[in-house]
Parts: structure tokens; C-alpha cells; sequence
């Protein structure tokens, strides 16, 4: 048998999660309890630290075929076409808990929203607008807008540290996705590749530091750089003191990266299209830059005119609030009276959220 759970007589051990040799049982600190024979222990991998009970193999070239396969499923080929388009929507996912207690063996239920954000200074928070994933997919992936590559910005995993991988299993069936999850680390970085999106993006919203681009280049160059700046960029980690917008995209061109984004936090939500002058700062860098911040449907033409990739294009502009209004009757026209003249139009259900 190639590979079985738990201790056999003969064998060797390999972490479930990553294939590592290095696993051993955890102890408690005064030992095992006694009568509590090995299969109830739980084991860890001092690679990836993993908590669960081991895979056996009966060979080594088993195991390390099994390590491999895991490694090369988590790591994109640097050759796979990455695949972009110059007008890509913003999805800003919100979960909220419908159950505070979750039932025996069943994940609390959630329910996912699409709303609107904008930037308070200090936070991403909602700026009005709500409706549920599936509405929100069903106006952007039709045939009138057509989305075949969206940006998720997990709203739950860069507040929370609790990313819905529930939407975005249901995404990816649907469409490309470039999924900023909040990353912390560059391990929950590679994390986001095991859901078969495009890209993972890396956000200096919640990366601690520079350095860490390093860190994550050198574990995948299909990482997507995400600079979030409201003129200067935002880190993670306040200590970080190197901010300049043109110095870090400097840097990461030097580390290897060719593309990558800035979200103008400042305009994030507004409508109010790109800042002129940040766009005239960008322009001329050697990076395929895909801009982020107010821009509308209307501002991609212009942007690739000045260099740029392309937009990520705010996630309620008037075209999208537009296809999410009530279907319109088709047929003809009722005549005019008094009453219909006097009664007000339907609105949109993307209204503005009460809370």
C-alpha cells in the first residue's frame, strides 16, 4: 500500500499538509497521558507546522513523490500565461456569521455580500451599497458586462484573518480570479493557489514589510504586488518605514516582479476617476501597472493611452448599479395618468446600507 494513515509497524512518516519527514508526536509538557496508545496522539511538522496525524509510506521515493506533488500544486509554473484584462471589477467580499455557534461537525453558516468600501484613514469600511454575491455575480458575469477576470478583495481575511474560501471555490468555477486574501505571511500567500486562482495578490495592507516581496517572489514570481496608498503606501506593520510609492516599485522591479498594482486608498469608493497626479507620477515605469481607486468603466481607454496596464475598476460605478436595477418591462408603454405620473420610480436594489 503506498500510503495509509496512521502508525504500521514498518513505514515512514509524512506530513499531511506538506509531505515534510520532520513530524513528530506533540507532548503534552509533563509527557503522554497515560493509557493513550500512539494512534490518538497528535503529531506536528516543524516545516509547516501542521497539527494532525501523519501519512505512511512504505518507501522513501513514495513519500518524496507525495512532497513533490503537493509542492508543484502550490507553486504555479513561472511559464504558465498569466492571463490579465485592462478593465478588471473589484468584488469587496464581506462574510458575516448567520450562527454564533456552530453546530457539531457543520462550519458556522455565513452569508457573503459584495458592498461598497472606502477608506476612513486608518481601515477599509462600507461606504452604502450591498447586495448579495449571487445578485452582484449575476449583473457583472452576463452577457451585458461580461467579467471573465474579477478582483476579490476578501474583506473578512484582511479585517479578520478569516478568508471565505466558500465564495471563492464558487468563483473560480465562474471566472479568473486575482484574490487578495489578506495575506499575512508569504505561507498564506501560496495558501490562495491551492483554489486554482490566477493570482494571488500580495497586499501591503496587511504584509508586514518590503522584505516580504522577497520572500514571496522567491516562492512563486506569479504573485501580484498590491500597493495600497493613500500618499504613501500602507503596511501592515507600522514600523515599516520605507513608504515612497516610486522607491518600492523600484525595488520590486529589481527583485524580479513585472506587473503589479496601486490602489489609491483616497479615491477607493468616490467615482471620481484616477488622480491626475498620481498618474503622472506612474507614468513611464517599467512595471504593467493596473491602477486602482475611483476608476470607472470610462477611465480604461485613457489609462492604457497613458501606459498603464489597465484598471481595477470600483465595485459599484453607475454601470454596475445600472445592471443590478429591477428588470424593465419589455412590452409597450401604458398610458399616462395621474396616478402612474405621481408614482415614483423603483429603486436599485444596490441601496444604501442602513448599518
Amino acid at each position: 500500500m503506498a500510503a495509509r494513515r496512521g502508525w504500521g509497524p514498518r513505514g515512514i512518516a509524512g506530513c499531511a499538509r506538506c509531505g515534510s519527514r520532520r513530524v513528530h508526536p506533540k507532548l503534552l509538557v509533563m509527557g503522554p497521558i497515560p493509557g493513550i496508545d500512539s494512534d490518538a496522539y497528535s503529531y506536528i511538522c516543524e516545516d509547516c507546522r501542521y497539527e494532525g496525524m501523519p501519512v505512511i509510506f512504505d518507501t522513501e521515493p513514495q513519500r518524496a513523490q507525495f512532497e513533490k506533488e503537493i509542492r508543484d500544486r502550490g507553486k504555479p509554473s513561472p511559464e504558465k500565461p498569466l492571463k490579465t484584462a485592462p478593465s478588471i471589477p473589484i468584488l469587496p467580499i464581506l462574510t458575516e456569521p448567520l450562527l454564533d455557534v456552530p453546530l457539531l461537525d457543520h462550519l458556522p453558516a455565513r452569508a457573503a455580500a459584495v458592498v461598497g468600501v472606502a477608506w476612513d484613514g486608518t481601515r477599509l469600511r462600507g461606504n452604502g451599497y450591498r447586495v448579495s454575491f449571487q445578485e452582484y455575480w449575476n449583473a457583472i458575469g452576463g452577457s451585458r458586462y461580461n467579467a471573465s477576470l474579477v478582483y476579490m478583495l476578501d474583506l473578512s481575511g484582511i479585517e479578520r484573518a478569516n478568508p471565505n474560501f466558500d465564495v471563492l471555490r464558487h468563483l473560480v468555477q465562474r471566472c479568473d480570479v486575482w484574490l487578495d486574501m489578506g495575506a499575512r505571511e508569504t505561507d498564506e500567500i501560496m495558501d490562495g493557489y491551492m483554489l486554482d486562482v490566477e493570482r494571488v495578490v500580495a497586499g501591503t495592507m496587511t504584509l508586514p514589510s518590503l522584505d516580504a516581496f522577497t520572500e514571496a517572489y522567491g516562492l512563486s514570481p506569479a504573485v501580484l504586488p498590491c500597493l495600497d496608498w493613500d500618499g504613501k503606501v500602507i503596511w501592515g506593520d507600522p514600523r515599516e518605514k520605507r513608504t515612497d510609492l516610486a522607491e518600492i516599485l523600484r525595488s520590486l522591479r529589481a527583485v524580479g516582479f513585472t506587473s503589479a498594482c496601486v490602489m489609491d486608498l483616497r479615491r477607493l469608493g468616490t467615482e471620481l476617476g484616477p488622480d491626475p497626479e498620481l498618474v503622472a507620477l506612474l507614468q513611464g515605469n517599467d512595471l504593467a501597472l493596473h491602477m486602482g481607486g475611483g476608476v470607472q468603466e470610462t477611465d480604461i481607454e485613457p489609462l492604457k493611452e497613458k501606459g498603464f496596464a489597465g484598471g481595477l475598476v470600483d465595485p459599484y460605478t453607475p454601470v454596475i448599479r445600472n445592471l443590478l436595477l429591477p428588470p424593465k418591462d419589455e412590452g409597450p408603454a401604458p398610458a399616462a395618468t395621474p396616478e402612474t405620473v405621481a408614482r415614483p420610480a423603483p429603486s436599485p436594489r444596490a441601496v444604501p446600507d442602513a448599518g
